[in-house]
């Protein structure tokens, strides 16, 4: 079955809300947490993304970040889906924020569609199928360690992570090629699976930040797991990292004790 296109049409069609954004985005504070933000574009381009995925996908269920309530996802078809990865990016008009929509089949990654709005970029992929952006096929890079492109993530919502963060991205920095950090874990990802990158870590992150990732960049030839060196769940806040067999163990050797 070809999930994908009716996933691309309703991410493409939800875009047209980010799209639309002004001044007045609505700003509110998740949380007791000064630095989780949350817009009304973020709700309503999922509440679109529900209504679009329900209609090509009947009885379907959903995880999104602006769900509230428990991670879970049940069997059957699930979409994972982030409405706005890259929140603050989005307010101060960093543009470099996505749409992210994963669909888990029986409690298995099958499909993902990460739209990069502000670049018109899409990145696509389906089990077995390959991976895309805007419809040409993607790989990621064979890179060692030393001629890697690192991306990490700052646990924005998780300071107390930052000392563990830091010393790893300053560990690295003796060996790796050069270091970038963007506010997207979706696109960090997907940088990876289409070689604009070779390397990204971050100690959490919740399912709708790497769902749809992993299938783009696993059908991209690249290996994502978690910073235990375990599988991907789907319904778990874990620490995730990606690049490919060998940049990984060079990695994990240069900071397995801090």
């Amino acid at each position: 079955m070809d999930y994908l296109e009716p996933m691309t049409a309703a991410v493409r069609a939800a875009a047209n809300i980010y799209r639309s954004a002004k001044n007045d985005l609505h700003i509110e504070v998740k949380g007791e947490d000064k630095n989780n933000l949350v817009t009304a574009y973020d709700k309503q381009i999922q509440d679109f993304l529900y209504k679009k995925l329900s209609a090509a996908f009947p009885g379907c269920a959903f995880l999104g970040e602006e769900g509230g309530g428990k991670i879970e996802v049940p069997m059957g078809l699930c979409f994972i889906i982030d409405p706005i990865d890259g929140t603050t990016n989005f307010i101060r008009n960093f543009e470099h924020s996505a749409i992210s929509v994963g669909l888990a089949v029986d409690r298995k990654m099958v499909a993902g569609v990460v739209y990069d709005v502000d670049k018109d970029n899409l990145y696509a992929a389906q089990r077995g199928c390959g991976a895309t952006l805007n419809g040409r096929a993607i790989h990621a890079n064979r890179s060692d360690l030393d001629h890697s492109l690192l991306l990490f993530g700052s646990c924005p919502y998780e300071r107390e992570l930052a000392h563990r963060t830091f010393q790893m991205v300053e560990k690295a920095y003796t060996r790796v090629l050069e270091i970038r950090r963007t506010g997207s874990a979706a696109l960090d990802i997907c940088y990876v699976a289409s070689g604009k990158a070779d390397l990204y870590f971050e100690l959490i992150l919740r399912p709708w930040d790497y769902a749809a990732a992993i299938v783009i960049v696993e059908e991209a030839g690249g290996v994502i797991c978690t910073t235990e060196n375990q599988p991907m769940p789907i319904d778990q806040i874990v620490g995730v990292r990606c690049g490919n067999g060998e940049n990984l163990a060079e990695f994990d050797a240069l900071v397995q004790n801090l």
